[in-house]
């Protein structure tokens, strides 16, 4: 029994939570720069990914515009200057000049509420990038952990076929002795060879697996460069305290955070298009310096009314268009509420079953690394045929590549529920 367990590399019991501690003592495959933390990949991609960088510059200029709005609320100066010369046929002297220089001033009083409106939909579009900026900010989160899990994935999967492929190797010895001894027949033989062409087949194949993952990472964090990109963590989540309130997180979302925005948006519309039927009042300043003709000088004030009468009905179809677009928006807000109800539902579910089956998974590796020690004790002395020696054996392998799996997506359904809640990681 002590010379069969010293052949097995992979025979003991171990909890789900430490078979990332485990598999991190074999050596990596290939030696590259250090390892990066999940704390550095959260910085990383916050400074360098160009999405989250575009979204912030939207919020910017969502700010200037809501600035730029309020201009109609101050008085409009322009200055005008005039300079001519008179000349006569071919002189070459001017027989007289005069230059102009006039200030003006407009002050709107009344526009029909269209300023107020303007201003209130320009701070609309403010919270519809801020709300975009967001949703921005928890897809780069998701991205982020399941490019960072899939790279852990990919490393652990390396390490573990490499262990598997060590394991069939052993096991190819021990048929093969059995064999040269007459106690196995060639097919049982054949059967672990090729076995053993397989696990070295998944080596290869978990190696490019890698090299993909490394280059997803790498497009979340802004690298243009992938080459030997490792990382350093755990499979780690935390598991909800309860059933949340669905209704009650929706107003956090981005899916909500959007269209509710559109709709105030749509609202600021609608007064927009009805001012265009009011009048516009403003008062108006003008003064002129003629600096040839001082006696020409003048300055004049007023009070200029403007009243629409007719422009074909554009004013009116305006302002009906203006209003079925406050109803649609309204309709895509309830429409997109109902929506993020049902995702928030189904990412937490998801979330649920990812936890129950890795605990599963725990207890198929636990009774899978105990058959097969078993297993391999009783084949080695005579106890047990190849063709069931080869299916706990198959079953450990099985157990053990479903149990990272069962990690993986674990960590990912994770990050699809805070995503789904508005949540994450980037700051």
């Amino acid at each position: 029994m002590g010379h069969a367990q010293e052949k097995a590399p992979v025979t003991r019991p171990v909890p789900w939570l430490a078979l990332a501690l485990v598999l991190l003592a074999w050596p990596p495959a290939t030696a590259g720069a250090e390892p990066l933390t999940w704390d550095d990949g959260v910085r990383e991609a916050a400074a360098n990914n160009p999405d989250l960088a575009a979204a912030r510059e939207a919020v910017r200029v969502a700010g200037l515009q809501h600035r730029i709005s309020y201009s109609t609320f101050y008085p409009q100066l322009s200055l005008d200057a005039e300079q001519s010369v008179t000349r006569h046929g071919n002189s070459e002297f001017s027989e007289g000049a005069g230059g102009n220089v006039g200030l003006s001033l407009r002050q709107s009083l009344f526009s029909g509420f269209r300023n107020r409106a303007a201003v209130r939909r320009a701070s609309a579009d403010v919270e519809f990038a801020e709300a975009n900026l967001l949703a921005v900010k928890t897809e780069l989160s998701f991205d982020l952990k399941s490019a960072f899990t899939g790279i852990l994935f990919s490393q652990e999967q390396l390490k573990l076929t490499g262990a598997i492929a060590e394991r069939r190797k052993q096991n190819v010895r021990l048929v093969q002795l059995r064999y040269d001894a007459g106690r196995e027949h060639q097919g049982s033989l054949l059967r672990s060879q090729a076995s053993s062409q397989q696990a070295a087949f998944e080596v290869a194949q978990a190696r490019r697996a890698l090299s993909v993952a490394r280059r997803q990472l790498a497009r979340v964090l802004g690298r243009r460069d992938s080459a030997d990109l490792m990382v350093t963590g755990d499979f780690a989540v935390t598991p909800p305290a309860g059933t949340p309130d669905f209704q009650a997180l929706v107003a956090q979302t981005p899916a909500h955070l959007q269209p509710a925005a559109r709709v105030r948006a749509a609202e600021a519309g609608v007064t927009i298009a009805t001012g265009q039927l009011y009048p516009e009042i403003a008062a108006v300043g003008s003064f002129s310096l003629k600096g040839d003709r001082p006696r020409d000088d003048a300055w004049s004030t007023g009070v200029v009314l403007s009243m629409p009468l007719f422009a074909g009905g554009a004013n009116i179809y305006n302002v009906q268009a203006a209003k079925a677009a406050s109803r649609q928006s309204l309709e895509n807000l309830k429409s997109a509420n109902d929506q993020v109800v049902l995702e928030l539902e189904q990412t937490f579910a998801d979330f649920q079953d990812s936890l129950g089956n890795a605990t599963v998974q725990e207890e198929f590796v636990r009774t899978a690394n105990v058959r097969a020690e078993i297993g391999q004790n009783l084949y080695t002395n005579g106890l047990l045929s190849f063709e069931d020696w080869d299916l706990i054996e198959n079953d450990l392998i099985a157990a053990q590549k479903n149990q990272i799996r069962s990690l993986r997506d674990l960590v990912v359904a994770e990050a699809a529920w805070e995503q789904t809640q508005g949540k994450g990681a980037i700051p």
